[in-house]
């Protein structure tokens, strides 16, 4: 397998992504691990050449510079993505699958059981399958699916107009409407859940997939949208299946969830 992961200032999360991608790694028959960085103020730099020294078949991109030539982080994002999948294409072994995750939170409890359930699934056909993340599926900035979540909904929360008084309250409502109550519980035992985009922190590719994909940071009116709906919509386009995958669990980055997170996944999205 490959395994593909960016970070920046990674703190105490990374070392802990880095204890499970190795538990993952000794499971696997054989696997390659491609990291990029950049402009880290903390000891990203160090941990990540004291993992890449000790453990074979690790490579670290440093790309310095990244946060000066682009001033919105999405936009730094997709390059360091796109420079991971451009290594991974250029030299080295490739292998069927790649996974792609974060390692700034939501990989801390990364479980090597449900990567491999997720591998050997056969049924429904799948080119993807994606986190669920526990408690509380949090990821609405990368999902896209029709009757949940059909466009970006912080782009939807700032085109509202506000009241001339009472308007932080006002926003706190608003926010829990159209953030947080779509923010649903997935049972991890329901079946794969179809999906135009998601990620959830954590994505598995069958790697011809991503052969002629590429990340970017905004859509088709130059708006900034997230690097992985963009990926996505390439990969739709071309008649590739996504799905989340519920028993493909990460943890659930509680600064994005709030009052109202957490109801049931209405059962019309599961069937």
């Amino acid at each position: 397998m490959n395994i593909l992961g960016v970070v920046r200032d990674g703190g105490t999360a990374l070392s802990a992504t880095l204890s499970r991608i190795q538990s993952l790694g000794e499971r696997l028959e054989d696997s390659r691990v491609i990291i990029a960085t950049n402009d880290n103020s903390d000891g990203t730099d160090q941990v990540l050449a004291s993992y890449a020294a000790s453990h074979e078949n690790v490579e670290i991109l440093t790309l310095e510079g990244l946060a000066a030539r682009h001033d919105e982080r999405v936009e730094r994002i997709a390059a360091a993505r796109n420079a991971v999948l451009k290594h991974l294409f250029a030299c080295g072994k490739q292998f069927p699958f790649t996974m792609v995750l974060d390692m700034d939170g939501p990989n801390t409890e990364l479980d090597a059981d449900q990567v491999l359930r997720a591998l050997s699934r056969e049924t429904p056909r799948w080119d993807a399958v994606f986190a669920n993340s526990h408690p509380v599926y949090y990821d609405l900035y990368a999902l896209r699916r029709e009757g949940w979540c059909a466009a970006d909904p912080w782009r939807e929360l700032v085109s509202l107009t506000p009241p001339r008084m009472l308007r932080s309250v006002w926003f706190r409502r608003m926010k829990r409407k159209v953030i947080y109550s779509r923010q649903y519980h997935i049972p991890s035992d329901v079946p794969l859940i179809e999906v135009d985009s998601a990620f959830g922190g954590l994505g598995i590719y069958r790697t011809d997939a991503l052969r002629k994909a590429e990340y970017a940071a905004r859509d088709a009116s130059g708006m900034i949208t997230c690097e992985h709906v963009m990926l996505h919509q390439l990969l739709r386009e071309q008649g590739k299946c996504l799905f989340i995958d519920p028993g493909l669990l990460s943890v659930a980055q509680t600064e994005h969830t709030g009052p109202g997170s957490g109801r049931r996944i209405p059962k019309h999205l599961i069937r």
